[in-house]
């Protein structure tokens, strides 16, 4: 009998051709996602925060487009937006160009006590980062955009304090689809004593509307819309909670305008749960935050 027909050499080499085949499909998975050396989403680079050389789950940060960084710039001067030549703030020479500082949004009046900025551009401040398991990098990128990276399921932040109120509010935000096949903005905010999630690009991509309402997800009740998002462009997005109305805006377009009396306002049980009592999250999709602003309204 040969040496390589005994059964436990058999074995051997079965399990060595089956470890040398998986590991090459994280090598070549780790290439098609993020085009650079790896295995599965690890590779041995600098971490963006500390600038050390550690292994760590690898985060793709997206190549500046200039078309479209220039043709933003040139269509926000057209319309007059723009911060006067004389109020921006010198570019230091050792940089590269940056993307345009300019904000869709303008920003608002710190005076104002009814108004507060939840991001400052700079860190993370009152935000935590939610622990769904398998969640992606999540970091604030050189532009001072929150960015999301992908992750296994869910991932996402949650204000790590009280909100200002629980009705009679405006919430605030421009969001960016940068990759990814499902939602890239599940707003969570409070709804009086519950809580309700503003789902953008659910269930595929493309649904849009508030889960749950009378323990219907948003893709199974009347808030329902379908819309297409395309990616690398910033969508405003807004919700307003009185204590007679539940209302959201996509861009300048009103996605719900639902009446509360007599209906139950929840959220879809499961992992979202923990984006209470103010959270965003994102479904397997990179994604960017910028401009997140909180308003207290008055009773109507």
């Amino acid at each position: 009998m040969r040496f390589w027909e005994f059964s436990y050499v058999k074995q051997l080499i079965g399990i060595f051709v089956f470890v040398a085949a998986f590991l090459v499909a994280g090598v070549v998975m780790h290439f098609a996602l993020y085009e650079k050396a790896g295995i599965f989403v690890w590779s041995y680079s600098e971490n963006p925060t500390t600038g050390i050389e550690e292994f760590q789950r690898t985060v793709l940060l997206p190549e500046p487009d200039q078309s479209r960084i220039f043709g933003a710039q040139a269509e926000t001067e057209k319309s007059g937006d723009s911060e006067p030549a004389a109020e921006k703030k010198p570019k230091e020479a050792s940089t590269p160009d940056p993307k345009p500082t300019e904000k869709e949004n303008p920003e608002p009046d710190e005076k104002d006590s009814k108004i507060t900025k939840l991001f400052n551009g700079k860190d993370l401040g009152k935000w935590k980062k939610t622990q769904f398991g398998g969640e992606g990098d999540i970091f604030v990128n050189e532009d001072g955009n929150l960015e999301f990276g992908f992750g296994a399921v869910m991932t996402g932040v949650h204000w790590g304090e009280k909100p200002p109120a629980t009705s009679n509010y405006e919430i605030r935000l421009e969001a960016m689809k940068l990759d990814g096949y499902d939602f890239f903005c599940a707003l969570t905010f409070p709804v009086k004593d519950s809580h309700a999630t503003y789902v953008l690009g659910g269930w595929g991509g493309g649904v849009v509307g508030i889960s749950n309402v009378d323990d219907l997800n948003a893709s199974e009740n009347e808030t329902m819309n379908i819309e297409g998002f395309e990616k690398d462009k910033w969508f405003k997005i807004r919700v307003r909670v009185t204590d007679d109305k539940l209302e959201a805006w996509l861009d300048e377009d009103q996605m719900v305008d639902l009446e509360l009396k007599d209906r139950k306002i929840s959220l879809l049980p499961g992992d979202i749960e923990l984006s209470v009592p103010v959270g965003i999250a994102s479904y397997q999709t990179r994604a960017q935050y910028r401009n997140i602003v909180w308003e207290n309204l008055e009773a109507e």
